[in-house]
């Protein structure tokens, strides 16, 4: 993990844009499970009703917490800790890789 001072200066120089972080890959918007090992296992036949399968983009994206029940903002402790973010997510390459 990251020095404490590195992730608290990381998150103050994003606070105003933290949802630009988001790559829009669109992995967060398929049904996902940790597995016993700690994995996220992703369910690519399970889209989110909003995902545009083709290009992996949110058609509500500037809404997406208004209008779908299932989307959640991503946090500083998502980043840190959460186990269900998929690898190679935007917030976690910046908060848990050096």
């Amino acid at each position: 993990m990251l020095p404490p001072w590195t992730i608290i200066a990381r998150y103050l120089k994003h606070r105003a844009t933290w949802d630009e972080l988001c790559d829009q890959c669109g992995r967060c918007c398929f049904m996902r499970e940790v597995d016993e090992d700690g994995d996220v296992i992703i369910d690519y036949a399970a889209p989110c009703e909003f995902l545009d399968v083709k290009t992996r983009r949110c058609t509500v994206y500037e809404n997406r917490f208004d209008v779908c029940a299932q989307c959640n903002r991503v946090t500083l402790r998502h980043a840190l800790f959460a186990d269900h973010l998929p690898e190679g997510c935007a917030y976690t390459r910046l908060f848990r890789e050096r």
